[in-house]
């Protein structure tokens, strides 16, 4: 579908998923704030950061939390064109038990449209990723407009439980994990070679689950060679044995779902990491992060940067292909008024002084990059 014709039906197609109606689009003021309290599993805050469901996962300690204050949003550019119906969507950080996110502020302009849509959509499962939707009726040629929400997200490092010998397997999942049982974009579980490792573990018989997981997560490090570069489809780095924290994290993720682990990517800005999924004696389900690229961490992740989204496999009513990543879409109705660019949008995410510290650090983070 063309960006022209998808504007329409994404307005439409975005009313029936988010359940409301497009007169319910929130249109704040300038300057909006938010109130924040304590969500319990389930809970669903009301306001300008309404909050996905939050998963209960006292398997994970969390430690050292941190405070930042960060902007998401966009700046349109109608360039030499008059623009009607202009609409785009960005990822947004929601909340998750290692962070927690609250709009602090915004500023935005008295025209603007806009509302938060959670992903996977018509699905009785906590959200796993987050768009902002903005809407804008029309910008006059050389116009330019900013949307901006002021963050404050408050980031916890994850380390492992004190005792890891007892989580098993689960036996059986229930339906919504599905999504982390079955191959995903650029994640084929059905590879012949991901089938034998997986099964050459299993069959060493190790003493506990997560013995058996961190054996998968060993092998990725051992065999997987880092080299930056575009994202691939498993199979390629299988093949040479060379990927970068995307490869390497799919590797893992497909190793986890061959051996009848839930397991997920988790995406940061510049960055990911896997997730892979345990049960305790009492049969309820954690969550436990690892560094498959960069410095060792298995079931532990010490990284501020703010969670855009946990999953690798998204459908968006903007676009018809399943998603790895929910990506930044823009479309509107432009006239052009003489010969120059056409409108585009920018995607805002400044992380404030956590960038200059990813800056210095990239090197130790992402080796050979």
């Amino acid at each position: 579908m063309s960006l022209l014709a998808a504007v329409t039906n994404a307005q439409e197609e975005t009313a029936v998923a988010t359940d409301k109606p497009p007169t319910e689009i929130k249109q704040p003021s300038r300057t909006s704030k938010s109130t924040s309290k304590k969500a319990k599993p389930g809970d669903r805050k009301k306001g300008d950061e309404p909050t996905a469901e939050m998963e209960s996962t006292p398997g994970i300690q969390l430690s050292a939390p941190r405070t930042m204050d960060m902007q998401f949003g966009m700046r349109f550019h109608s360039n030499e064109n008059f623009c009607r119906d202009l609409f785009a969507t960005i990822p947004f950080p929601l909340n998750w038990p290692e962070q927690t996110v609250k709009v602090t502020s915004s500023e935005l302009p008295g025209n603007a449209l806009w509302e938060f849509r959670d992903l996977p959509m018509g699905m009785k499962q906590p959200a796993l990723a987050r768009q902002l939707l903005m809407k804008i009726p029309a910008l006059n040629p050389k116009d330019h407009l900013n949307l901006i929400f002021n963050v404050q997200i408050e980031k916890s490092f994850i380390d492992p439980p004190p005792d890891t010998s007892v989580f098993v397997i689960p036996k059986s999942v229930p339906s919504e994990m599905n999504l982390f049982m079955k191959s995903s974009p650029y994640i084929d579980i059905e590879i012949s070679e991901i089938k034998r490792v997986a099964k050459q573990i299993a069959s060493d018989n190790p003493p506990d689950a997560w013995t058996q997981v961190e054996k998968l997560y060993d092998w990725v490090r051992d065999n997987i060679k880092y080299r930056n570069g575009k994202i691939r489809n498993i199979k390629d780095a299988l093949k040479d044995k060379q990927g970068d924290c995307e490869e390497m994290t799919g590797i893992f993720v497909a190793l986890c779902r061959a051996s009848k682990i839930p397991a997920r990517c988790v995406w940061i800005p510049e960055h990911c990491y896997p997730e892979f999924y345990l049960e305790d004696p009492q049969g309820e389900g954690h969550w436990f992060p690892c560094q498959a690229a960069g410095e060792r961490q298995f079931g532990q992740m010490h990284d501020y940067r703010p969670i855009l989204q946990k999953g690798d496999r998204f459908k968006v009513p903007e676009d018809p292909v399943v998603q790895r990543y929910v990506t930044t879409f823009f479309t509107c109705k432009p006239k052009a008024s003489g010969p120059g660019l056409a409108p585009s949008v920018d995607e805002v995410r400044d992380l404030g002084p956590l960038q200059a510290e990813l800056d210095a650090s990239r090197q130790q983070t992402e080796p050979d990059k």
